[in-house]
């Protein structure tokens, strides 16, 4: 385990495992920074600036062709060997003891040891592409297996099986791509276009959906991707289950910091759009209600009933979050039947009964009111 707490900026953009984070932001990974800085906030400043300047180089290599970014590097290195010579003579001049100049150019090379592990990134990653987003055939070559592609010609929707029981419905003018045999612990396949997904439950084997800017990660669920490459904007939007979306594209410095990755619960959405490289959660038009047929088709009646349960059981049979001031409403009760009526006018019904209002926030329903007493 390596003493970070030791560390300056010119250490940390040189540790593979801190670059790995600040370029893949992985779950884990993130769990361990974030707590790591909770533990060491006389680091955090120091974490911070050495994000920012991974991040500037990250992008700015975007800009530079392969043969420039190797030259680039070359250059460096020259720099690095001429300044390490001079650095050791001014050393033995100074009774070991180096001029300021000298001290602030060992951030200079931290800088260069970050350019290459960026460039080994850049060269190795499965995210490369022209916008650091994945690269279907990498992925394909790294996992060294049998593939098999399905590209759906036709005007109706094909039907797939895949090789741990999962379900997928292709959409016309789109390309799946799946290794012959899943490999222990990982489920990843390959989409271009739009397709359901209807996925077996595996606790042990996380299910990935790949597209060119987001990734999809579930355990057993339904959902639906859609990702053409003609379209601004990419959207999933879940059906049944919890669901982990994570952005694949770059965040440029100029940008507000983005959430790199959203859970997704039944009737929710996420929309990444791509060309402000941002992630909006959403509830779907028309939420749909969440169960066995039998007990979505009865009707929800209340008599006097605290409006608190009626939120409660609008929760269940949908399965999306409501919120609510609990105390100031403990007074509204509400009389009605509600039937097969879309969500959001069940909901103006409600509010108008108890002078309410709602409103949809990062797909959640929060209720504004007053007190009915």
């Amino acid at each position: 385990m390596q003493d970070y707490a030791r560390y300056d900026i010119k250490d940390f953009l040189a540790d593979e495992a801190f670059c790995r984070w600040v370029l893949h932001q992985k779950p884990a990974d993130n769990a361990f920074w974030e707590n790591w800085v909770r533990n060491n906030p006389d680091r955090a400043s120091i974490v911070i600036t050495a994000k920012e300047l991974i991040s500037e180089i990250h992008h700015a290599q975007h800009y530079l062709s392969e043969d420039e970014l190797q030259h680039e590097l070359q250059r460096l290195s020259a720099a690095r060997k001429s300044a390490t010579e001079e650095m050791e003579y001014a050393e033995s001049a100074n009774d070991g003891v180096a001029p300021n100049w000298l001290s602030r150019f060992s951030l200079a090379l931290g800088v260069l040891t970050c350019l290459v592990v960026l460039f080994y990134f850049y060269t190795n990653s499965p995210t490369n592409t022209s916008q650091s987003q994945i690269s279907q055939e990498s992925l394909k070559d790294e996992k060294n297996e049998k593939w098999i592609e399905v590209t759906n010609n036709e005007s109706i929707t094909k039907y797939i099986a895949l090789p741990d029981g999962s379900s997928v419905k292709l959409s016309p003018e789109s390309k799946l791509s799946y290794p012959a045999a899943f490999v222990k612990n990982e489920r990843e396949v390959l989409l271009n276009g739009e397709a359901f997904f209807d996925v077996t439950k595996n606790p042990e084997s996380p299910f990935k959906v790949y597209t060119s800017d987001v990734v999809t990660t579930v355990l057993g669920t339904s959902f639906t991707v859609k990702a053409f490459d003609q379209d601004k904007d990419v959207r999933v939007v879940v059906k049944t289950g919890r669901v982990t979306v994570a952005a694949n594209a770059p965040q440029s410095k100029t940008q507000e910091p983005e959430k790199n990755e959203l859970v997704l619960l039944p009737n929710q959405q996420v929309v990444y759009h791509r060309n402000e490289q941002k992630m909006k959660r959403s509830l779907i038009e028309n939420p749909a209600q969440v169960g066995p047929a039998d007990i979505t088709s009865q009707n929800l009646v209340f008599e006097d009933a605290p409006v608190a349960k009626v939120f409660e059981s609008l929760q269940k049979r949908y399965e999306v979050q409501i919120i609510y001031d609990a105390d100031l409403m403990a007074g509204c009760q509400l009389t009605a039947e509600l039937g097969q009526e879309p969500l959001f006018e069940k909901l103006g019904m409600i509010c108008k009964a108890i002078q309410a209002r709602y409103e949809v926030i990062d797909g959640q329903i929060v209720i504004h009111g007053s007190s009915c007493k």
